[in-house]
């Protein structure tokens, strides 16, 4: 009994210094931390979890996975666990499966807003736009309550509420939204390629020339930004 208790204690002492571990991003160490705080105590599943977002930061998708479907079998219903597994999975072009772990965790939590962005972004992945629509802007706004100004993020996910927009034949919705994510990350190129296409759409040749240019200039040996230039008539 003693010797369970000090496992224990040496279980709660790795977890504790990996958790500090993950806060400073430092993920190789706090993977090692998680990892001999489960082999100290098995049931520690707060570890577990942390481990599987340990190796999903360090880009081990697949052993994220494995990771988080073991911890799911004894904590069925966290919701961030069936988050992590989605992630891991789309990380790993498993689109279809991520959707299916993005719903789960959907299912025992409407307003997760890391899920919703995950779900929406499996279904970008397999180009099902319209589907992608409803998930991503709903984390589109949740964000936005979350975050008191635009972070690179939400310009990310923008720019997919964007894309599907585009590509759902509403280019002045999409128009708008790239506009907003080249305001918030005015150094990437996509958006102005978004931007560009959009603006050919709606046939304004001349705004798309110029946003196809400033494109060009951020990421010059982007084909996208050519083929636009072209389309464009230059």
């Amino acid at each position: 009994m003693f010797e369970s208790f000090r496992r224990s204690m040496q279980a709660e002492a790795s977890f504790a210094r990996g958790s500090a571990l993950l806060e400073e991003r430092k993920y190789k160490e706090a993977r090692d931390s998680f990892a001999e705080a489960t082999l100290l105590y098995p049931e520690h599943d707060q570890a577990r979890a942390l481990l599987g977002w340990s190796q999903y930061f360090l880009g081990d998708y697949r052993g994220a996975a494995v990771t988080f479907k073991t911890a799911l079998r004894r904590q069925p219903t966290w919701e961030g666990l069936h988050n992590g597994l989605g992630w891991s999975r789309l990380r790993a072009g498993r689109y279809q499966l991520a959707a299916a772990s993005f719903r789960s965790a959907l299912d025992r939590n409407p307003d997760y807003v890391d899920a919703s962005n995950g779900l929406g972004s499996a279904l970008f992945e397999r180009g099902n736009y319209e589907a992608a629509l409803p998930p991503l802007e709903k984390a589109l706004s949740g964000s936005r309550r979350l975050l008191s100004r635009e972070s690179p993020d939400v310009a990310v996910l923008r720019g997919k509420v964007a894309w599907s927009l585009y590509y759902l034949e509403r280019p002045r919705e999409a128009l708008a939204m790239f506009i907003r994510a080249s305001l918030a990350a005015p150094d990437s190129h996509q958006y102005q390629v978004g931007m560009g296409w959009c603006y050919l759409k709606l046939g304004q040749k001349d705004d798309a020339r110029a946003a196809f240019q400033r494109a060009m200039k951020l990421g010059p040996n982007d084909e996208s930004v050519r083929e636009g230039l072209r389309r464009a008539g230059i």
